[in-house]
């Protein structure tokens, strides 16, 4: 029988196990239907261990349910960078980590043949118990370093040499974290890949943090992998195939787009990506943390005349629904807002009105008009004017239609 362990090997994995029990969560025994109760048992102990402090258990008609309690206000650091920290390691990479810098220190620009050799001879010829690692395994680790940026390789001929990469390990750098540990804890929280600006923070020891937030989206952490390979594509224009899955689907379906823009809506968290898609010929938004399995394929060669139309399309979305070509919906909302006690109204429909028009028709009578491509993405936003709107139409009947019935429902049940 295996044994339990908190490590874990492919972090996608624990991604969706952090994704079932703590976002979209509240899930209990019963509802876990994709292995046995005992991988119920192992992830929700594993779950348990990497954020110590923030489970809670609620007891409920179909059992205990699990899910992640924090006070942002008190929060200076988001509790889901732990899982970065849970992939396991085997005892090859734990051995060419700290081999393979000391073998370069000592003798830079060896090739991976030279490396292998000279630890085989020089490191474990004392050690006569353990296997010795192949050639294979040595360039494998080296290449990996190389892509990570830890070593670099120059050609020479037909030989790849290697080399420790000097420009990462100046020597002022201590001091330079030191100096930038404010700034680092704040950024950590607020921009993608903020995992990176923990660790070096607590390799520093600059473990206390200054900052607290008001809005902390913490599950945005367990999407960055897919989002630093989103960006690098995008970076070098090129073409990327992608599985999405919704929270309720069980079967992965794999697309390939062209990935041009991230949008974040920061008033809710969501991340998006706004691509296109050749086959449909069509742009479409995709929720990040509905992507997994991000393979980056070849450059695209109209990149520019892609990002382009996204841009005109951008100037008359409300959200992230992209639509088709050349078809717009109207909307003209006509409000009640009186000038001299309520500016702090025609103010707020000025700024968040995007690139609506506002028309004064009468003292204290204003109207808004909109062309955008989905009604249905502003509904919420017109919520916010209810008591205010004397009338409202667009040429989308079927949303104005239900954004008037729910206000005569709600009227009906303040009524009873």
């Amino acid at each position: 029988m295996a044994r339990f362990t908190e490590l874990i090997k492919n972090f996608d994995k624990i991604r969706d196990y952090a994704r079932d029990f703590l976002v979209y969560g509240y899930k209990c025994r019963s509802d876990y239907t994709r292995k046995s109760s005992r991988s119920y048992d192992n992830e929700r102990r594993r779950i348990e261990s990497y954020l110590a402090g923030y489970i809670r258990g609620e007891n409920s008609s179909r059992g205990k349910n699990l899910f992640i309690s924090t006070d942002t206000g008190d929060l200076s650091q988001n509790p889901l960078f732990s899982v970065w920290e849970t992939k396991s390691f085997t005892i090859n990479d734990c051995l060419l980590h700290f081999y393979l810098f000391d073998i370069l220190s000592n003798h830079p620009g060896l090739t991976a043949q030279e490396a292998a050799d000279t630890l085989s001879n020089e490191c474990l010829s004392t050690f006569s118990e353990h296997a010795m690692p192949d050639t294979m395994t040595v360039r494998n680790k080296l290449n990996e370093y190389v892509e990570v940026g830890l070593f670099k390789k120059i050609k020479n001929g037909k030989t790849l040499h290697y080399y420790i990469n000097d420009s990462l390990f100046n020597q002022n750098l201590p001091d330079l974290i030191n100096r930038l540990a404010s700034p680092i804890q704040f950024f950590e929280n607020v921009t993608p890949a903020g995992v990176l600006g923990s660790f070096i923070r607590r390799d520093s020891g600059q473990n206390r943090g200054v900052f607290s937030f008001r809005h902390l989206f913490t599950s945005h952490t367990l999407d960055d992998e897919v989002l630093i390979q989103i960006l690098s594509a995008i970076q070098e224009k090129k073409m990327i195939q992608i599985e999405t899955c919704g929270s309720r689907s069980k079967n992965p379906f794999c697309q390939i787009i062209l990935p041009l823009k991230i949008a974040i809506n920061v008033k809710h968290g969501r991340r998006y990506l706004l691509a296109y898609n050749n086959r449909k010929h069509n742009f479409f938004s995709y929720r990040l943390d509905y992507l997994k399995n991000v393979k980056v394929l070849e450059k695209y060669d109209t990149f520019q005349k892609q990002l382009a139309e996204l841009e005109t399309r951008l100037s008359h979305t409300w959200g992230v629904y992209l639509g088709r070509k050349n078809y717009m919906e109207q909307l003209e909302m006509i409000l009640s807002i009186n000038e001299s006690t309520e500016a702090y109204v025609l103010t707020r429909l000025k700024r968040e009105g995007k690139h609506g028009i506002i028309e004064k028709l009468a003292d204290n009578t204003f109207a808004y008009r909109i062309e955008v491509t989905d009604t249905q993405e502003m509904v919420p936003w017109l919520r916010t004017f209810i008591g205010r709107i004397i009338s409202i139409n667009g040429s989308n009947k079927q949303v104005i239609k239900q954004f008037l019935d729910d206000i005569e429902r709600m009227t009906h049940l303040y009524e009873e």
